[in-house]
């Protein structure tokens, strides 16, 4: 190609460009990173976490004899004060963490008892078929009956309902017949129902034997106390749906397994009474077992629990109250 030739050429494009308008912009591109925001309760529910069990620890700090017969209800409402019930009995006390009683003493039969922030008891009565409020003057006022049904046990739900064990006035404890009742009712204070617990998910299979004890944990699954027969029982652990989530007969036995009082600590951990065994099982939020947190001997069968904050109630079968902090 000649000099001349190639001058040309260049010209040629040379003149298309120059009336040519060309605007070139910055490309980005369209995919942005926004830092998200969790909390601890999240990121464990995703990856898990690690826990120690030796740093799950009761260390004795007192005990006293409140009487002779069983410690059927404790039921604490501040870290030093806790009420208390001796079968048979027909009245509650309040004593202190030494074993000192107040003088005064509330006439009262409960089956089992909830004490609310606002000091309020709510107790159920089962020889009246109702639920009824003791206010912190003393006073006595039955706000729901649950009649023909006889209520059992008795729990504040974390939404400040209620939760309470029902059975029917059938004389067999632990038989069930066609026409039986044995259910767990979440009410309101003014006895509004909100969901009924009696049968499994098909609508048929029944839930419970005889729910003699419930609580519900905080991260709202509920815990019952169900009584197979005089001697065996198991924990039920179910969601606020009703769905079955596990159930535990116990592990490591001598004898067979037979819980009595439930309670539930600040990491939804779950501590279960064990009469039959003079034990004390620690399982975890799930119903798997973590440990043995206590064993008596044979002159002291516990039957009763409360746990405020770090400190752990136990009510034994002879009258004899045990205070442990809780160390978690």
């Amino acid at each position: 190609m000649s000099d001349y030739r190639l001058i040309d050429n260049h010209r040629e494009p040379t003149k298309m460009l120059f009336g040519l308008e060309v605007q070139i912009t910055k490309c980005e591109h369209s995919v942005r990173f926004t830092r998200g925001e969790y909390n601890d309760k999240e990121l464990e529910s995703v990856i898990g976490k690690t826990v120690d069990l030796d740093d799950f620890v009761l260390t004795k700090k007192h005990s006293f004899q409140y009487g002779d017969k069983s410690i059927y209800i404790l039921q604490t409402f501040s870290e030093d004060q806790c009420y208390i019930n001796e079968l048979p009995s027909k009245y509650i006390e309040k004593v202190n963490q030494q074993g000192i009683k107040e003088k005064h003493r509330f006439s009262i039969t409960p089956t089992d008892m909830c004490v609310t922030d606002n000091s309020d008891v709510y107790f159920t009565d089962e020889i009246n078929k109702s639920i009824s409020c003791l206010s912190p003057s003393g006073s006595v006022s039955t706000v729901i009956s649950t009649d023909p049904l006889r209520p059992l046990g008795i729990c504040l739900s974390v939404d400040g309902g209620l939760l309470v064990t029902l059975k029917d006035n059938a004389l067999g404890l632990h038989k069930l017949e066609l026409y039986s009742r044995r259910l767990v009712r979440h009410i309101t204070v003014t006895g509004d129902v909100i969901h009924v617990y009696e049968y499994q998910e098909d609508g048929h299979t029944r839930l419970f034997t005889f729910p003699f004890r419930v609580v519900q944990n905080s991260d709202s699954d509920i815990c019952v106390v169900n009584l197979k027969s005089g001697t065996t029982g198991e924990l039920m652990i179910m969601s606020a749906s009703g769905h079955m989530k596990s159930v535990y007969r116990g592990q490591n036995l001598t004898e067979v397994f037979k819980p009595i009082d439930v309670v539930c600590d600040s990491l939804c951990n779950i501590l279960v009474t064990d009469i039959k065994n003079k034990q004390i099982h620690l399982l975890s939020p799930d119903g798997e077992f973590l440990k043995i947190l206590l064993t008596e001997n044979d002159e002291n069968l516990p039957s009763s629990l409360s746990l405020y904050k770090s400190t752990l109630w136990v009510g034994y079968q002879k009258g004899l109250v045990k205070v442990f902090k809780y160390r978690v």
